[in-house]
């Protein structure tokens, strides 16, 4: 069966029934276990009952209070009823909202898997509701971004795509490259003297108002998604003194960024807050958002002051929202360092086994510590900088956060739309033949496609569904 019989089949001949705990995992005061299918209903029938003791029926949309039989005993549970089309797949959907102890949950979803129901595969949910003509895929793909936003940028970011702002200016321009093909074709037919043929000024009009409104779709999503919200996030993070703002500077002026130096002391803990700044990197100028942070201590050493504690709470938060963290180790004071004094910050991705120029150093990290992919840096005379941004860029492109992966795809296809339009403006103007223009600017509106999910193919599909979380 085609993707387009499949869709144009009754849902019950089409569908199985999934079911996934669609909440965060673990304990918590709520779980909520979520249902999504031509069986929901009858699923959810055989497994609860409500406060009376009274099997289900049919239910009205809403909530309904009762008791839920995992097999093993009765738990107090809440029901969600959204019949279809009216939901979020448009099948009928049920949840079950559970008291949220992992082994209730686990014994809950057993049973509705006994019953019938299928466990969701990650991002199948938001997959059927896309299939289904509910959201269209920059829709879905700001859920996608939702749900991993490391910040309040990102989930600005994600909320305007999600609220269907990008969508809503590619309908209209896709409108204006039809219309501008259909005229195209129809003027084929005939000759400047009838009254079915269209001038080439209106032509030329038509095209120039499809290229300002692409123009401003592409504005619109480059300021959605602003590069120190879009750019990927490098943190410098690691022990006092090693050598992280030097580091910093250092990638500053590789990058050609636009900002102040951060300050460097021979003394431990000079630095007290993060700083940021956007640098372009590799051949391509990769924009990236360096984070330089206070040097991370565990506290058991010596007391921390007030202000070296907020310094320390400020650089793990840094730490949390990395894309990549550049662990750095001070090479020259490894001899005489113990080993937690060694120890890589959390989510460490790539190594910079810095300093080396100075006297005393460890040629080599340890085999503690060399367990991710490492460069021996120097600041101050360049040794290993190249190096250290190839395995940063390597990093972010094995791991890059998911709204800067949307952010990109939709980049790319407008300015494979816009090309495609410049080009087929160009040869409209130079008097090429007009089927060949109208050929050409078929191009356009594939691209567009391509970012609502019209003709985008299976594979790319299923690669970004799979990126989402189980149970959405």
């Amino acid at each position: 069966m085609t993707r387009a019989q499949d869709l144009a089949a009754p849902l019950e001949e089409r569908r199985d029934t999934i079911c996934a705990l669609s909440s965060p995992p673990g304990a918590g005061v709520r779980a909520v276990v979520r249902l999504s299918g031509p069986d929901a209903l009858a699923i959810v029938r055989k497994a609860f009952r409500d406060e009376a003791g009274e099997s289900l029926g049919t239910p009205r949309r809403g909530v309904v209070t009762g008791e839920f039989d995992d097999g093993g005993g009765l738990q107090p549970a809440l029901l969600l009823w959204m019949p279809g089309p009216g939901s979020f797949t448009r099948e009928d959907v049920a949840e079950l909202h559970l008291v949220g102890n992992p082994h209730l949950v686990d014994a809950a979803l057993s049973r509705l898997h006994s019953l019938g129901a299928r466990p969701a595969t990650a991002g199948e949910f938001t997959r059927r509701a896309f299939e289904h003509g509910a959201l269209d895929l920059t829709r879905a793909e700001g859920i996608l971004s939702l749900v991993h936003a490391a910040g309040e940028a990102e989930q600005r970011a994600a909320t305007a795509l999600l609220m269907g702002g990008l969508d809503e200016r590619l309908v209209g321009l896709r409108d204006l490259i039809e219309e501008l093909r259909a005229l195209l074709e129809a003027s084929l037919d005939f000759d400047e003297n009838d009254t079915g043929h269209v001038p080439l000024a209106q032509l030329v009009e038509l095209g120039d108002h499809a290229r300002q409104a692409l123009e401003e779709a592409t504005r619109w999503e480059v300021a959605r998604h602003a590069p120190e919200a879009g750019a990927p996030r490098v943190v410098l993070a690691g022990p006092p003194n090693a050598g992280k703002s030097s580091l910093f500077n250092a990638l500053l002026e590789r990058g050609a960024a636009r900002a102040i130096p951060a300050l460097v002391d021979s003394r431990a803990g000079s630095t007290r807050d993060a700083r940021a700044a956007l640098v372009r990197l590799g051949p391509e100028a990769q924009e990236v958002l360096v984070v330089d942070t206070a040097g991370l201590e565990d506290g058991t050493e010596r007391a921390l002051s007030a202000l070296e504690g907020r310094a320390q709470e400020r650089a793990r938060l840094q730490l949390d929202a990395a894309d990549l963290v550049v662990g750095v180790l001070d090479a020259a004071g490894a001899a005489s360092a113990g080993a937690e004094e060694l120890a890589l910050p959390a989510g460490t991705g790539v190594l910079a086994w810095n300093q080396v120029d100075r006297v005393g150093v460890a040629a080599d990290p340890p085999a503690a510590v060399a367990q991710v992919p490492w460069v021996a840096t120097s600041a101050v005379t360049g040794a290993g900088l190249e190096e250290l941004v190839d395995a940063v860029l390597a990093g972010l492109a094995s791991r890059g956060s998911e709204g800067f992966q949307v952010s990109a795809r939709h980049r790319e296809a407008l300015a494979a739309a816009h090309e495609a339009l410049t080009a087929g403006l160009a040869e409209l103007a130079q008097g090429a033949p007009l089927d060949l223009v109208a050929e050409g600017l078929r191009a356009a509106t594939v691209a567009l496609d391509g970012i609502t999910g019209r003709t985008t193919p299976e594979d790319l599909l299923d690669r970004i569904f799979a990126r989402f979380c189980l149970g959405k």
